[in-house]
C-alpha cells in the first residue's frame, strides 16, 4: 500500500514548468465560461475528539488550492463548497450564474469518503447533463479504486481520479481543452481524449477504459512529479475569495463570501508552508507521499501570504499544514527571520498574528535556540507528534528530560506546546512509579506545560509501510456487533484495531486519558494562573476540550454498546482493491471479469 517513488532525477517538474502550464491554459484556451464546483467532502460522524468544535472554524487548504489553480489558469466561474459548512449540498441542484457545472471536483480524506461517494452519485442523477467528475485528495491518492463502482450494482463513479497535486490536475485539464471541439462539454471532450489514449503520458491519473460502471479494470499512469518550488503555486487569497457561505440549502448562493466578511464564518486559515519529514515511522504515509523530499515556500512568499490574508480578510490565526516544520534548520531560520520582520498594517507579526504549526520534539529541541526568533515571528503553538513518552512504541528522539526542558522554555517565551499521543497495545491505563501508563503520560505533559492533549488509538494508516502487516496480524476489526467497520471510523478516536482481550476497555482508556487532561479541576488550575504567557491557549483548549469530551462521550454511546455487546470479526488479510490497476500503455491488458449484479 505504500506509494512508489519516481526514479532519482525525475522526482520534480522542471523549474517554472507549473507556471508555464498555467499561462498556456489561460492564453490558448481561455476557459472563462466553464462553470466548476470544487466540493470538499465532510462526514459529520467523525466529530469525536477534543477538537470537534474547531472543524467548522478551520478553512482547509486543499480545496482552496485546487480552486486557486483553476482560477489562475483562466477559469472564472468557480465555487468552493465545504461540507462542514453546507452539509446538504447536492451537485445536481448546483447552478453557477444560471448554468450547471461542467466539472465537479470532489476532494476527500479517507474518513470522509462516504460523503464523497454521495456527492459523486448525486451528480450522476443529472444524466446526460452531468459534469465531468474528478476525484482527488488523500482518499483518491491511496485508494483510487474506491471512487469507482459506487451505488446499486456499481453504476456510478468518478470519471478520473487525480493521485497527485495541482500540476497533475492542470495537465489533465489542458489535454482535455486542447482536443475539445466547439460546443462540446468537458465530459464529452474527456471521453474522446480517453478513448484516443491521450491521457496515458500524464503521471498521477487513474481512470477506467470506458464509460461502463463498474469498470472492468482501471488504468494507472504512475507516480506524479512534484513541484519543488512551492512559490509556483497561486496565492491562497485567490481560493479564499471563492468560498460558498455556510447554509443548509442544497444549491449554491448567488455569490461567494466577500473577503471582508469571511471572518464571520471561519476563524483559522490552514496555510501550506512546508511538505515532508525526514522520519520514516512505519505507521505514517507522509514521507512516501512526498517521495522522501522536503519542500518549502520562500520566506518572502510566506510573509506576503500571511500579510495579504490578514489585511484583506481580518483573519489573523494561521495553522501551517506542515509535516515537520523544523525538519530543515536553514529553511526554518530563514522563514522565521523574514516573518519576524513582517507587518500587518503597522503591527509586527509578533503582535498581529497567531501562527501554529507541527513538528517533532527531536527537531525543535535540537533547534531550540531559534525559539525566541520564532516567537518574534508570531509563532504561538507547536503540535508535537510525541506518540509515546517512553519511546516503547516509536523512537523519534523524545524523552521525559528533553520534554521538561523544551516545554518550560516554550512556556517562558509564550509558545504553547500541544501534545499528540498514541495509545497502543500493551500500554496500560495507569502504572505505579513509571511513565508507561497513558494516564501517567498525560498527567506528566500537563504538569510540564502542555496546553492541549490529543490521544489517538494506533490503527492502520492507509499508505503507510506497516498497513498490510497490521491487517495480517489479525488485530483489525472487519465488523462489530454485526455492523461493518467503515472508513469514517479510521480516525484514531475509535478502537478498531487491537489484540487485547477487551476493546471496550481500551476505548474507555482513551476517554479516561482525555478526562485526565480536560476536567473542571484543571480548568480552575488554568484559570487562576493569569501570569502564564500561554494563558489564552490553555484556557481556550481546556474549555473547548472539556465541552468536546462530553459531546464525544455522548456521540460514542452506540459504539461503546457495540464494543461491549460484540461479536467482533477481524481481518486476516488486508482488504483487496475493488478493481485492478494496470499500466496505462501496456502491450497487452489483463482484465477482470465484469462485476455481477
Amino acid at each position: 500500500m505504500q506509494l512508489r517513488r519516481r526514479p532519482a532525477g525525475d522526482v520534480y517538474t522542471k523549474p517554472g514548468e507549473y507556471r508555464e502550464l498555467e499561462r498556456r491554459i489561460r492564453r490558448l484556451y481561455r476557459p472563462t465560461d466553464i462553470p466548476v464546483v470544487v466540493a470538499y467532502a465532510f462526514d459529520w460522524r467523525t466529530r469525536i475528539g477534543p477538537f470537534l468544535f474547531t472543524d467548522r472554524m478551520l478553512i482547509p487548504a486543499g480545496p482552496r488550492a485546487v480552486a486557486a489553480a483553476l482560477w489562475a489558469a483562466g477559469f472564472e466561474k468557480i465555487r468552493v463548497v465545504l461540507g462542514e459548512w453546507t452539509p446538504n449540498f447536492r451537485p445536481s441542484r448546483a447552478l453557477l450564474d444560471g448554468e450547471r457545472p461542467q466539472m465537479l471536483l470532489v476532494s476527500s480524506m479517507q474518513i470522509h469518503s462516504a460523503e464523497a461517494y454521495r456527492l459523486i452519485i448525486d451528480a450522476w442523477q443529472l444524466g446526460s447533463e452531468r459534469p465531468l467528475i474528478i476525484a482527488g485528495g488523500p482518499k483518491a491518492i491511496y485508494e483510487p479504486w474506491d471512487l469507482f463502482g459506487l451505488g446499486p450494482c456499481g453504476r456510478y463513479g468518478a470519471d478520473v481520479v487525480v493521485t497527485g497535486e495541482e500540476f497533475v490536475l492542470l495537465q489533465l485539464i489542458e489535454r482535455i481543452l486542447a482536443h475539445r471541439a466547439a460546443g462540446e462539454t468537458m465530459l464529452e471532450a474527456f471521453r474522446r481524449v480517453r478513448a484516443a489514449g491521450l491521457l496515458n503520458d500524464i503521471p498521477g491519473l487513474v481512470y477506467p477504459p470506458d464509460d461502463r460502471q463498474p469498470p472492468e479494470f482501471l488504468y494507472d499512469t504512475g507516480v506524479q512529479r512534484l513541484v519543488q518550488d512551492l512559490d509556483e503555486h497561486p496565492h491562497p487569497i485567490i481560493g479564499l475569495a471563492l468560498l460558498e457561505r455556510p447554509h443548509k440549502g442544497t444549491g449554491l448562493a448567488r455569490k461567494p463570501i466577500p473577503l471582508d466578511r469571511l471572518r464571520r464564518f471561519g476563524r483559522f486559515v490552514a496555510l501550506v508552508t512546508t511538505h515532508g519529514c525526514k522520519f520514516r515511522c512505519p505507521y505514517c504515509p507522509i514521507p512516501a507521499y512526498n517521495q522522501y523530499t522536503f519542500r518549502y515556500k520562500s520566506p518572502e512568499r510566506l510573509v506576503d501570504e500571511i500579510r495579504v490574508i490578514a489585511e484583506r480578510t481580518g483573519l489573523e490565526t494561521f495553522f501551517g499544514t506542515d509535516d515537520n516544520f523544523f525538519n530543515n534548520r536553514m529553511a526554518v531560520e530563514e522563514i522565521f527571520t523574514a516573518m519576524a520582520r513582517g507587518r500587518v498594517g503597522r503591527r509586527r507579526f509578533r503582535d498581529a498574528i497567531w501562527f501554529g504549526t507541527e513538528a517533532t520534539e527531536f527537531d525543535v529541541y535540537k533547534n531550540r535556540d531559534l525559539l525566541p526568533l520564532a516567537r518574534d515571528a508570531g509563532l504561538r503553538a507547536i503540535w508535537f507528534g510525541i506518540e509515546d513518552m517512553t519511546a516503547e512504541l516509536v523512537k523519534k528522539g523524545q524523552s521525559p528530560e528533553k520534554t521538561v526542558e523544551l516545554f518550560r522554555e516554550m512556556n517562558r517565551l509564550g509558545i504553547a506546546p500541544m501534545a499528540m499521543m498514541m495509545h497502543h497495545d500493551g500500554q496500560p491505563l495507569y502504572t505505579r512509579g513509571s511513565l508507561y501508563g497513558i494516564v501517567n503520560q498525560v498527567n506528566f505533559l500537563r504538569k510540564v506545560g502542555a496546553a492541549s492533549a490529543q490521544i489517538t488509538i494506533l490503527i492502520p494508516s492507509v499508505g503507510s509501510k506497516s498497513y498490510e502487516d497490521v491487517f495480517r496480524s489479525g488485530v483489525v476489526f472487519r465488523s462489530v456487533n454485526g455492523k461493518p467497520v467503515q472508513d469514517y471510523m479510521y480516525d484514531g478516536n475509535r478502537c478498531i484495531a487491537t489484540g487485547e482481550r477487551s476493546p471496550l476497555r481500551k476505548q474507555l482508556n482513551l476517554f479516561a486519558a482525555y478526562a485526565t487532561f480536560y476536567n473542571p479541576l484543571n480548568l480552575i488550575r488554568t484559570a487562576i494562573r493569569v501570569w502564564d504567557k500561554c494563558y489564552y491557549e490553555k484556557m481556550v483548549y481546556q474549555v473547548y476540550g472539556l465541552a468536546a469530551l462530553v459531546r464525544s462521550a455522548i456521540a460514542a454511546r452506540d459504539w461503546l454498546w457495540d464494543l461491549w455487546h460484540g461479536p467482533i470479526e477481524k481481518y486476516s488479510e488486508p482488504p483487496k482493491p475493488k478493481f485492478r490497476l494496470v499500466p496505462a500503455s501496456p502491450p497487452q491488458l489483463t482484465v477482470l471479469a465484469p462485476h455481477a449484479c
